[in-house]
């Protein structure tokens, strides 16, 4: 029988949110691979016994900390966009929510590649797909309809045509990260994401 994380005045959700942030920090820079899950306990301040009590391996650890990755980038966009009633300027500002600082994003970028790489390799990766799909593609979808109800997007599958932005915007990304000069030329590479994906939906505007 497994023991409990002594009593304290953190809560349970509140340790575990610190663990995951802390890992999301080191595995961003680090690799995921790369990491042991020592430097992700001296990060959070708990010891690696309470970081498995939560967490039953580094694979459950990573896969947990890329999901809260993405609900939070989800949860920035909605509140982006929370009082934008034009469909042109909503994709506008998804964008820059999206492209928020080239080290954030460049950051974000290394740990969910790894995700991927690891996905493809590792059983226990599987939901990581369905995960990013369910959260990015359907934020990427509810832009897309509000569009398409104000009769602005051309559109005629919003599946499809999420699918296609998130390819557009993830490739951009994939693009930038691989320039030498990724932290002055960040901002040319918003507006050109920001240009394709807005020629994509075929504004009218």
């Amino acid at each position: 029988m497994s023991s409990s994380p002594s009593s304290t005045s953190v809560s349970t959700e509140e340790r575990r949110g610190a663990i995951l942030r802390a890992a999301y920090r080191v595995m961003a820079r680090e690799g995921v691979h790369r990491t042991p899950l020592d430097r992700v306990a001296a990060e959070a301040g708990v010891s690696k016994g309470l970081l498995l009590y939560y967490f039953d391996s580094k694979d459950k650890l990573a896969l947990a900390a890329m999901e809260w990755v993405l609900s939070a980038t989800a949860t920035r966009v909605r509140e982006a966009l929370a009082d934008i009633a034009n469909p042109v300027d909503a994709i506008s500002a998804m964008i820059d929510a999206v492209w928020i600082a080239p080290e954030a994003n460049r950051d974000f970028f290394r740990f969910y590649l790894d995700g991927v790489e690891h996905q493809t390799r590792s059983p226990g990766f599987d939901d990581l797909g369905k995960t990013a799909t369910l959260i990015v593609n359907g934020l990427y979808q509810e832009v897309i309809e509000t569009g398409m109800n104000a009769g602005i997007f051309d559109v005629v599958d919003p599946v499809s045509a999420a699918i296609d932005m998130r390819a557009l915007i993830e490739g951009s990304f994939l693009q930038w990260l691989q320039t030498d000069d990724w932290q002055t030329n960040h901002d040319a590479f918003r507006q050109r994401c920001r240009a394709a994906v807005l020629t994509q939906v075929r504004s009218s505007l």
